[in-house]
């Protein structure tokens, strides 16, 4: 057995100091300083000597302002480092401020990631050896984040005034999960690149009181989940040329209360923020429409999910419908409407499986 270490580092961080700061990463202008996390002890236990599959342990950070995110510390050319977990990216991107050195070699151009608190990352793609739970590092495509700045309507958000809190405010990046999205070009899928393909198959347990990660779960566990098919990606993101069973997120549907009914891919996304997120280029009939980016309505709602086969039910769940860019409809589910969900990836067969500890849960109780 293993301690699960929940660390509380780095609770917030006052922005007001900084108002006057230009929007970048070097914050050396501002009066206010943001130190570089301390990464936990890495750690790994073996089930039944391996053949039940390997647990990794995730860390549970936590603001004064009562949010919460998943932490996973990795090695990155020899040096650890603590970014925050998300199943609902794909590949690690970490600040270029905290990487050993510079001069890594490139693997592609600029990219950037919009996030869903506002915020946007950029950086280059380059080439990195990073190690997961003290094993052999592995050369991934990951992005060097060197801009962090507000979306175009997000002037007010998190990463005002270059303010790193978008990745959790306690992390130094992010190690993405998740499937894959046709507008996500970053990076290799770290676990799936893992030797031994240890990595092909894997359980996210997202519950705060002790979550945890899961590879190569064994069939006994595996067949307690409802499987549905994923999407192949045409062409392969960048990072995943010529590995085998690159796919996107599978399409399901939401009804929100007798207001709307919704279909998108649906994502499952433990770094995102609140509980279900509808992104819809589309405003529907009963609200008005905005801009790109901007939010036409937030409460609370019932909410019934459905992807393939299987069912889930929200009762007063928090909502949120945001006006998204032109074919890029999704269904976001953050970490707090995961509290009761265990998702299984299974890369092998192209598979993505969902477990409830009970089909219905009413928000609040």
């Amino acid at each position: 057995m293993f301690a699960c270490a929940m660390l509380g580092r780095l609770a917030a961080v006052v922005l007001s100091a900084c108002a006057t700061c230009a929007i970048s990463l070097a914050l050396s202008s501002c009066s206010t300083t943001i130190p570089t996390p301390v990464p936990p002890a890495t750690a790994a236990s073996l089930l039944n000597g391996g053949h039940d599959g390997v647990l990794v342990p995730l860390h549970v950070e936590r603001s004064d302002l009562g949010q919460s995110r998943l932490g996973l510390p990795l090695q990155i050319d020899g040096r650890s480092v603590y970014l925050m977990f998300d199943s609902g990216t794909q590949g690690v991107r970490v600040l270029s401020s905290v990487l050993p050195r510079a001069g890594y070699p490139a693997a592609g151009p600029r990219t950037s990631l919009a996030l869903a608190n506002g915020a946007q990352v950029s950086g280059a793609l380059v080439t990195l050896p990073a190690g997961f739970v003290g094993g052999k590092p592995v050369d991934v495509t990951a992005q060097a984040v060197d801009d962090v700045r507000c979306q175009l309507n997000a002037r007010r958000c998190i990463a005002m005034d270059g303010y790193t809190g978008e990745f959790g405010w306690a992390f130094s990046g992010i190690v993405g999960v998740g499937a894959g999205h046709m507008d996500d070009a970053c990076c290799t899928p770290l676990l799936r690149a893992l030797p031994g393909n240890i990595g092909q198959r894997y359980v996210v347990h997202a519950n705060l009181a002790r979550p945890w990660l899961l590879l190569s779960p064994a069939t006994k566990v595996s067949d307690t989940f409802t499987m549905t098919p994923m999407t192949p990606l045409t062409p392969p993101a960048p990072g995943s040329e010529g590995r085998e069973g690159t796919h996107q997120w599978p399409v399901g549907c939401v009804q929100i209360d007798d207001k709307m009914r919704f279909c998108a891919p649906v994502v499952f996304a433990t770094g995102a923020e609140g509980m279900i997120r509808i992104e819809t280029d589309k405003a529907p009939g009963w609200l008005a429409d905005d801009k790109e980016g901007n939010v036409l309505k937030q409460g609370n709602y019932n909410v019934a999910l459905g992807v393939g086969s299987w069912a889930h039910r929200f009762d007063g769940a928090q909502v949120s419908i945001v006006k998204a860019k032109r074919g890029e409809n999704r269904i976001v589910l953050g970490l707090m409407a995961l509290q009761n969900i265990d998702v299984l990836f299974d890369f092998a067969q192209g598979r993505l499986g969902l477990r409830a500890s009970r089909p219905v849960e009413a928000v609040g109780e």
